[in-house]
């Protein structure tokens, strides 16, 4: 990180106060200032674990998707990761991103148009580009970062197809999400409209899936689970409020909730079709039945 003089602490901090309402993650930007944010310090330091563990970013290239403020894709240029690409489309911090990433000096390059539904259709210019001796799709990534992301989509195993496309088979997906430890079905629950919450009064929350059906969908994205890497957390969901009117209860609004919700962090591999049962791998390869899947990249390697 760079030095600052006095005076640009000054301001730095006064800027932070002033032109700033709202922070999600708390960004350290050096010399003792970190932005505001909330206090998640135990879920990220559960994906840092796993991350510090399985994954070496040194002349990397790097995708993170939903990056947000850009906490994880500036540790991970910080890390030595070659380049860092963010996407997102929340504006409101695309705001602070470009503010971190000045103070920085970071090279972090932010895409926030892009959703996770089409990163392969909008990162095309990226991926195309074919100066410096580079040829078509040299630019698939290393590594991606998926955190905090999957249970907000009312998609899922969508943003997990565009993922692999955006990859290089031997590739690391760092994936984080809510997660059932409970049960040993494979199943997602479904959140539930507003004032039937199962699971989350975040009405952003749609689905929770249990670990096994993480690791299968990972499976049926042409990812391979590092199941070792497997880290979880408990977070303490919010219970529904008193004001909340619901005309049926679930059994598990009742008392104590059903289902033991922790946070999840792991690892998975990108592995090629050929890896996958014929039939199957023939169906998911089908554009329509898993969109974003794109057959002249996967082919490639």
């Amino acid at each position: 990180m760079r030095h600052y003089s006095a005076e640009e602490v000054r301001d730095i901090r006064s800027a932070l106060k002033k032109d700033f309402t709202y922070w999600y993650h708390k960004v350290d930007l050096g010399q003792g200032i970190i932005t505001p944010g909330f206090d998640y310090e135990p879920i990220w330091n559960n994906i840092r674990a796993v991350r510090d563990k399985w994954i070496n970013y040194r002349g990397k290239r790097v995708l993170d998707i939903a990056a947000f403020d850009g906490m994880f894709s500036f540790e991970a240029e910080n890390k030595g990761a070659k380049e860092v690409i963010a996407t997102d489309c929340l504006y409101r911090s695309f705001r602070n991103f470009l503010f971190c990433k000045e103070i920085l000096g970071s090279k972090c390059m932010p895409y926030f148009n892009v959703s996770s539904y089409n990163l392969f259709e909008r990162l095309d210019v990226y991926f195309e580009e074919n100066y410096d001796n580079e040829k078509r799709y040299d630019r698939l990534f290393d590594v991606i970062q998926h955190l905090g992301l999957f249970y907000h989509l009312r998609d899922p195993l969508q943003s997990l197809s565009q993922a692999r496309s955006c990859m290089k088979t031997g590739g690391q997906l760092l994936f984080e999400t809510y997660a059932i430890a409970n049960s040993k079905d494979s199943m997602m629950v479904y959140n539930g409209i507003p004032h039937t919450y199962r699971l989350s009064e975040n009405v952003s929350v749609w689905w929770m899936p249990t670990i096994k059906c993480v690791n299968e969908m990972l499976r049926a994205s042409f990812f391979e689970p590092v199941e070792k890497s497997i880290r979880t957390v408990h977070y303490d969901m919010p219970l529904l409020s008193k004001k909340t009117k619901l005309k049926k209860q679930s059994a598990w609004h009742k008392g104590e909730q059903k289902y033991e919700i922790v946070k999840l962090c792991m690892v998975a591999k990108a592995v090629p079709p050929k890896k996958t049962d014929s039939n199957f791998a023939r169906e998911l390869l089908r554009t329509y039945r898993n969109p974003g899947m794109e057959i002249e990249v996967v082919n490639k390697y």
